[in-house]
């Protein structure tokens, strides 16, 4: 785990404090399987139509069919993809961007920092629900390991909380 001090541009010359890790990444070795999520506790996305889910040991998050394709490009299409960044009020991966729901805000990102500051190995692979429906892919970051018979590893992926 990183812990960091930078210039945030835009905001008054004040150090901020940033959380960096870097989990394995994971692919299904077939398009359209993955693992289920499991139970869980979420938090709906009224405002934004972004749904988050969260367990003791791991939390993700269901994109709008739209905002799905552009992910793709952003993560799975890239050797190196950007980093996915959790701000206070929105989550940046690349060119796709989406605020947090007031709704949603402190809590996810308590969740998102105990995952990032715990210690242990995490991973970033998608799941599915059947509650969301059978389109539905939740972005997960998992301090538990994929089914190694379901995903291959296929790199990292840069995570950062500021």
């Amino acid at each position: 785990m990183q812990h960091s001090k930078f210039y945030q541009p835009g905001h008054s010359a004040k150090m901020v404090k940033m959380l960096e890790r870097e989990p394995k990444r994971y692919s299904a070795y077939f398009r359209g399987w993955c693992q289920a999520f499991g139970e869980h506790e979420s938090i709906p996305g009224e405002e934004n139509d972004i749904h988050w889910l969260f367990t003791e040991h791991q939390a993700g998050f269901i994109l709008p069919q739209p905002m799905i394709r552009q992910l793709y490009r952003e993560v799975l299409s890239r050797r190196q993809p950007q980093p996915l960044t959790f701000a206070r009020d929105k989550v940046e991966i690349g060119s796709l961007q989406f605020a947090l729901a007031k709704n949603q805000e402190k809590r996810i990102l308590d969740i998102i920092e105990n995952i990032l500051t715990s210690g242990d190995d995490f991973h970033v692979f998608l799941t599915s629900h059947f509650m969301y429906g059978t389109a539905a892919r939740i972005i997960t970051l998992s301090t538990r390991k994929p089914l190694a018979i379901i995903y291959k590893e296929i790199g990292t992926l840069r995570i950062q909380m500021l």
